[in-house]
């Protein structure tokens, strides 16, 4: 089919925010597939698309080290995730946020409008790479991209593309809820074509509504990750400055001459095996942190990726009954099948998350119960420093001070234990619901393909 081609020559192809597209090409990227939407925003007809590389579209504006990146991520069976600009076929040009996924012997890309501020500073870095790309070899290029992208605060690509994907798809769906009607105003008719139509994009945009859920609950997964984080490098730190106190006080019982410093030294060298005993447990609840900082990341881009997926699903359906689409084709079941399959794939990889999550969640909180009892026989120690300083009534070596530091640290670092465990058990009793909510989405998932197969 011929598609309509309303592109000038440098202008702006037209492109809604509401418009999902998405293409499907082989392991070359030539491209297979692809939806009405792209085919009217290329320019070119479908005729014209399918057999080519996808560099057909490609614009001049691109640092080729961009498709670099593309290449590295997707040869490594990993998802990419890059702002694009590309061009039409009479000259034009579209800006897209691309998420490209590997599936089996092929790659499925789906693209939408990029709205967030995000995009305004990748523009100026890409601008920065393109001028000197010509100077520079493609290391040079990819050392000068990352360099751009660690001053605007990102630690690598994957950490500016995860963040560049949960920033386009808040603010979609922040400007979407202005006008909600893309979704709703569907005609399916009465034909058994659509009928079955319906069947699929009701179930379709349930399971859209039950991944939205997962999606608001991205905002917590941030804050969670940060706080295991800051508070096991907050416990680090009392763990060290424990350390120097009991070294302040082995130094300080040596230079007494008395029998009181033998009291003094076993009282250090009590705080001192504590602390190290300490340290490997703090050690332990920083690793398992880091751990379920990973499971979160992981998290928050499959909630990310799925939630765009079954949009584009739904989406495309959709289209399909817009464009008055009467025949079930072999191509039309094909492009579903796939985007399905997507859904289910990162589905699974969803679902395995949680329980991981919780294995880590009850090791901290075995670690932090260990931590607790050893805190409080240091506290006991302490006790006993002061009571012993106070006994000695010599304060020439500072013991009192010591002993009174020491509560202190053992103040700070039970609250600090307190608020930890806390967080680790309400953390562990969500988690918990979402390991539930998985399951539901799953047998979801399950009559969703039977309804596929059956059009079939």
């Amino acid at each position: 089919m011929q598609s309509i081609n309303n592109n000038s020559t440098h202008q702006e192809a037209r492109f809604d925010i509401h418009e999902l597209f998405f293409s499907i090409t082989d392991k070359q990227s030539a491209i297979i597939s692809g939806n009405e939407t792209f085919v009217r925003i290329s320019g070119y007809s479908k005729e014209e698309l399918v057999g080519q590389f996808h560099n057909i579209v490609r614009h001049l504006d691109m640092p080729k080290v961009v498709f670099k990146t593309f290449w590295d991520y997707l040869r490594a069976d990993k998802p990419i995730v890059a702002y694009v600009k590309n061009r039409t076929k009479n000259g034009g040009y579209y800006w897209v946020i691309a998420a490209v996924f590997p599936l089996k012997d092929r790659y499925v890309s789906i693209r939408f409008k990029p709205t967030s501020a995000m995009f305004t500073s990748v523009k100026e870095i890409y601008f920065r790479v393109l001028m000197a790309q010509s100077k520079l070899d493609m290391p040079q290029s990819e050392e000068l991209m990352l360099e751009l992208l660690n001053k605007s605060g990102y630690r690598d690509y994957t950490h500016f593309m995860n963040t560049a994907l949960l920033g386009e798809l808040l603010e979609r769906k922040k400007l979407l809820l202005l006008d909600d009607s893309y979704l709703k105003e569907v005609d399916f008719g009465v034909s058994e074509f659509g009928l079955c139509m319906k069947s699929i994009f009701t179930s379709s945009k349930t399971l859209l509504d039950q991944y939205g859920r997962w999606f608001e609950k991205i905002d917590t997964f941030n804050k969670i990750k940060s706080m295991f984080e800051e508070k096991s490098l907050v416990l680090n730190a009392l763990a060290r400055d424990i350390v120097l106190l009991s070294l302040n006080a082995s130094i300080a019982s040596y230079k007494l001459q008395d029998d009181g410093g033998e009291t003094f030294s076993v009282l250090a060298s009590d705080i001192r095996t504590n602390s190290k005993e300490n340290d490997i447990l703090i050690e332990n609840i920083y690793n398992l942190s880091q751990s379920l900082a990973e499971f979160l990341n992981e998290t928050i881009f499959l909630v990310s990726s799925i939630s765009l997926q079954m949009e584009m699903v739904t989406f495309f359906i959709k289209e399909q009954v817009d464009n008055k689409t009467k025949v079930y084709s072999s191509e039309l079941n094909k492009n579903i099948q796939t985007l399905f399959e997507l859904v289910k794939i990162n589905h699974e990889k969803l679902a395995s998350l949680p329980p991981s999550m919780n294995k880590s969640i009850r090791k901290t909180m075995v670690c932090l119960r260990e931590l607790e009892q050893q805190i409080m026989y240091l506290g006991y120690v302490q006790v006993y420093g002061i009571i012993e300083s106070a006994r000695y009534n010599d304060d020439s070596q500072g013991f009192s001070k010591i002993f009174l530091q020491l509560k202190d640290l053992i103040a700070q670092t039970t609250q600090e234990i307190s608020l930890v465990s806390s967080m680790s058990e309400n953390f562990y009793i969500e988690n918990s619901k979402l390991v539930e909510n998985s399951k539901e989405i799953t047998d979801m998932l399950i009559k969703l393909e039977v309804n596929i197969r059956s059009i079939k």
